[in-house]
């Protein structure tokens, strides 16, 4: 009796629960270098941790399939880890600038302003008072707009990522499917 192979999405739905709270520790420690520097380093070995973890999980689904899974079944397993995962992380962002840093966008346009308004080019001048026209007129994107583009970007970026971590894992091969018993 062989176990039954299981669900593409339903590995994607598992895997996404790893990925999500990866994923979001990701973008926190991104969003927390703005006022804590040194948090740089971390947020960064979080990102490349994110690579990793979905080569990780690729190629054990391909090796539960016996090396028998396609590509396109691995790039969808990614995208849909990377969109179960993206729901969890577009959460949690949306958690930390509603209630935990209420500020933050706020605080980012006052920094691209700064930035802005101290460069020598026209342009960057004219992009900061535009800027701030934004901010003056309350016009700032939402937490939960910002919150859904970081959803969009993880599944777009995911599925780029998925597709080529699909390719890597089946050229690198796997295990071999199992003997076929010739006792009939």
């Amino acid at each position: 009796m062989t176990d039954k192979p299981r669900s593409v999405y339903l590995r994607g739905a598992e895997d996404g629960l790893v990925l999500g709270p990866l994923m979001s520790l990701a973008v926190v420690l991104v969003g927390v270098t703005t006022y804590v520097p040194w948090v740089f380093f971390p947020a960064c070995a979080a990102l490349v941790a994110v690579p990793v973890a979905v080569y990780v999980m690729l190629r054990r689904s391909y090796a539960e399939d016996y090396g028998t899974s396609t590509i396109s079944a691995l790039w969808l397993h990614g995208i849909c880890a990377f969109f179960f995962g993206g729901l969890i992380m577009a959460v949690v962002a949306y958690v930390c600038m509603r209630w935990l840093r209420p500020s933050f966008v706020a605080d980012q346009f006052r920094a691209v302003i700064e930035i802005y308004s101290a460069a020598p080019q026209t342009e960057a001048r004219e992009m900061a008072e535009a800027l701030q026209k934004a901010v003056s007129a309350r016009a700032l994107p939402t937490p939960i707009e910002i919150a859904l583009e970081l959803l969009y970007a993880a599944v777009f970026t995911g599925s780029l990522l998925s597709v080529v971590m699909a390719m890597v894992v089946r050229h690198r091969g796997g295990k071999t499917p199992p003997p076929i018993s010739n006792n009939m």
